[in-house]
């Protein structure tokens, strides 16, 4: 006897197949959607806000980051659901909407959007350690020196190098650190001096109008250095080294009694802004202090960063620098530090700025 068909069985698989036919593409099309449902659950007190970074096509993660972000610097309170979509309006990029939301106050942020697109502003964003509290002073030096590329800019700026000559100026922290970085906008406490002084023998230094001194870590370098360019024949000593806050300002004044004030910046900084005052910075000389086109000067460009050194206040640099150029000037960094400024030929001003500051 044939067995009966099970049509009820058949109607539910039919049915099912059906409702699969409808459901999935349904759910493949919203998927993006669904996804999102945890997210919008945890968050949904930042309801608003959380439905508008999604709008403006942020992924779950991000809008994750941004709501923890925005919670840590509390700022949640501050942002409104239509300024994420009216910077989306405007054209700006998820970038720099990232960037407005996490660091913008509401009242930079309502500004932001009274005005134009800022095309400049996408472009700045981008770049490392672009700070918006700066970003009128990019533009108005960008305005002056059109040939400088947004990069450079940023790292001017934070160089202080818009500024006049010790304006905004601020005391260092970290004196004994062999990448302290002294310039016309950074001072050491006129009581410091390095506890790690030591006497330079005759051998490698001048001592003729008294013992110079140096930092230990400096002062066996600069031996290994001199002990070298000995055995390819080439001769210099130390003349000058360590300077007390009021040696300093004895030469400062001296110098400034003969020749105007910008001729004096320029030349001769003031008590307090030496990297003299370090422990780590000498005036090389063979009698006279060593020069471009000199033998001397020749091996040192070559071979200093080898030991440590580098050539501090180089041609070319000046405009960064904010001094003349001084052939004759080392400063001991270390050999990493000086091999990888060698390398990159970049000044230790803009060194401090890239890795130094940045890591800190």
């Amino acid at each position: 006897m044939k067995k009966k068909p099970n049509y009820r069985l058949r109607r539910i698989v039919a049915l099912v197949i059906l409702i699969l036919l409808i459901l999935v593409p349904i759910l493949i099309f919203n998927r993006a959607n669904i996804s999102h449902i945890p997210t919008k659950i945890k968050y949904s007190e930042y309801k608003s806000i959380v439905n508008s970074l999604y709008k403006v096509d942020f992924s779950n993660g991000e809008v994750r980051d941004m709501i923890e972000t925005l919670k840590k610097k509390k700022k949640i309170n501050e942002i409104r659901y239509d300024y994420i979509e009216s910077l989306k309006d405007k054209g700006y990029s998820k970038d720099t909407i990232i960037y407005v939301l996490k660091n913008l106050s509401k009242t930079e942020m309502t500004k932001l959007l009274n005005r134009k697109y800022d095309k400049d502003l996408e472009e700045y964003v981008l770049i490392n350690g672009f700070d918006y509290s700066k970003y009128n002073r990019y533009l108005s030096y960008q305005k002056n020196n059109k040939n400088v590329k947004k990069e450079d800019i940023v790292l001017r700026i934070e160089l202080k190098i818009d500024l006049d000559n010790y304006e905004d100026t601020e005391e260092i922290e970290d004196p004994d650190s062999l990448l302290a970085y002294v310039n016309k906008h950074r001072y050491i406490s006129k009581d410091y001096e390095p506890s790690d002084l030591v006497d330079m023998d005759d051998k490698y230094s001048n001592n003729y109008y008294g013992v110079n001194k140096l930092r230990k870590e400096a002062y066996e370098h600069f031996k290994e250095m001199v002990d070298a360019a000995n055995k390819a024949g080439i001769e210099f000593l130390a003349d000058t080294t360590y300077r007390s806050y009021e040696d300093q300002e004895i030469i400062y004044n001296n110098y400034a009694y003969e020749h105007t004030k910008d001729e004096t910046d320029k030349y001769a900084a003031r008590p307090g802004y030496s990297e003299h005052e370090l422990g780590t910075a000498i005036d090389v000389s063979n009698v006279w202090y060593i020069e471009e086109g000199d033998e001397e000067y020749e091996w040192i460009q070559k071979n200093s960063w080898k030991y440590g050194f580098i050539m501090r206040y180089k041609k070319g640099k000046e405009d960064i620098t904010k001094y003349a150029a001084e052939d004759w000037h080392i400063r001991y960094v270390g050999v990493k530090t000086a091999t990888l400024i060698h390398n990159k030929g970049i000044t230790f001003d803009e060194y401090w700025i890239k890795y130094v500051k940045k890591d800190n």
